[in-house]
């Protein structure tokens, strides 16, 4: 991963790590056997390089500690990256259909156009066919809704 404050983060815990293994008076190759990984392995988890959730766990185990206790660290809470406003519009959206399928609107057949409108007389969500047309066919998918089509239109009815 190419951001430096996840890396400050690795290297943290790799350091916590390595100070408990050290405590134990445990070598690298005894931990390596006690987990299965190689000694290269816990090296690099110890520098902070990237590993896989299941060998730091291994690496835990085998020294007898809880993963919690060595995530206790300074952690700023925020995402790395904002939601776009566009994400947070599509998040709200799935809501807001699953509910419309909860009531009666969906009882006869809908286009993607059709609940678009709805969305914007009840929600006042302005929102294009093809973010609603996602949705509609996860909700498919979900078996929460079925789909025909006339024409070059398809129409969502709830199941």
């Amino acid at each position: 991963m190419e951001n430096s404050y996840i890396k400050e983060l690795l290297a943290a815990i790799g350091k916590r790590l390595e100070e408990h293994r050290l405590s134990q008076n445990l070598q690298p190759e005894d931990v390596a056997e006690m987990t299965g990984l190689t000694a290269a392995t816990i090296r690099n988890i110890e520098s902070g390089k990237e590993t896989y959730l299941s060998n730091f766990i291994a690496y835990c185990l085998a020294l007898e500690m809880h993963p919690k206790d060595i995530l206790a660290i300074e952690i700023a809470l925020k995402p790395l990256f904002e939601l776009s406003q566009s994400r947070k519009e599509k998040s709200r959206l799935t809501p807001r259909i699953d509910h419309l399928i909860e009531t009666d609107f969906l009882k006869t057949d809908r286009t993607a156009n059709d609940i678009v409108n709805e969305l914007a007389e009840v929600y006042q969500v302005k929102t294009e066919t093809s973010n609603v047309s996602v949705i509609l066919k996860r909700k498919v998918g979900e078996g929460k809704l079925k789909v025909s089509k006339k024409g070059r239109f398809n129409f969502y009815k709830k199941r």
